[in-house]
């Protein structure tokens, strides 16, 4: 996986692009809704024999805001917190007991699974999530092409051949289930014609939400780090600094 050298600011913007357009509440999704317009997203990961093991919560604000729940579960120790991207200029973060630390390599992660997740989806099912109504089972296999993914905080390349199998179905109105293992060649796994597999679960949320933290929330417990500023590290908030006056500060720039 590599690190980009484009300005954090405009990688944190495409990534708020990728997961842009919320869908209509009565839509639930509509028949043209795509994969990335749920509102909430739930997504678990589980790497084969590593003892890596994530969970991830996205919210979307309609307001363009993405906040992040993060558990991230290693066999030397479990990491959680929050991320909070503003306006694609700002992160906030808390939780993570980093203080003084670069936060863009929090973002690599979670931004580059759930695009890849949206991507093994869209070649599951191209017709979208109001394709799904029974249960669907899939199965996808790649015998020549390498599978490419480039969030802008993150990329990496999936050799062929690969392969997908998974499911998806309706849990309650306005939410698609899904569950996907994903296999790819690894020549560094067994050697030359070895291969690794992830497996991907998790629930898609299409329906209108409160955004969990309204505008007059305090930030006095987080830490802020301006991309657009060009900062390489967090400092703590100043006091006072409510949400609603961070994103006037933004709009004033």
């Amino acid at each position: 996986m590599n690190r980009p050298t484009t300005p954090n600011y405009l990688l944190l913007a495409g990534f708020l692009l990728v997961v842009s357009n919320l869908a209509s509440a009565d839509e639930l999704p509509g028949k043209n809704s795509q994969w990335k317009d749920a509102v909430v997203t739930q997504l678990d990961v589980d790497f084969a024999d590593t003892g890596f093991h994530a969970r991830w919560e996205y919210y979307r604000c309609d307001c363009g805001d993405v906040l992040i729940w993060i558990e991230q579960g290693a066999p030397d120790g479990v990491l959680t917190g929050e991320l909070l991207i503003i306006d694609g200029q700002v992160l906030l973060a808390r939780g993570f007991g980093q203080s003084g630390f670069d936060l863009a390599p929090m973002m690599q992660a979670p931004t580059l699974m759930l695009q890849l997740t949206l991507a093994l989806l869209n070649h599951s099912q191209p017709r979208g999530p109001a394709a799904v109504q029974e249960k669907q089972t899939w199965q996808v296999t790649e015998p020549d092409r390498d599978f490419s993914i480039n969030t802008g905080l993150a990329s990496g390349v999936f050799a062929a051949p690969w392969s997908i199998n998974g499911s998806g179905w309706v849990t309650e109105a306005g939410h698609r289930r899904f569950e996907l293992t994903y296999q790819f060649t690894n020549p560094l796994s067994g050697g030359a014609g070895g291969s690794d597999s992830m497996k991907m679960s998790g629930d898609l949320d299409y329906s209108k939400r409160v955004f969990p933290y309204p505008q007059d929330t305090l930030l006095e417990d987080w830490e802020i780090q301006w991309f657009s500023l060009g900062e390489d590290e967090p400092r703590v908030v100043e006091r006072g600094l409510t949400l609603k006056s961070l994103r006037e500060k933004i709009a004033d720039m």
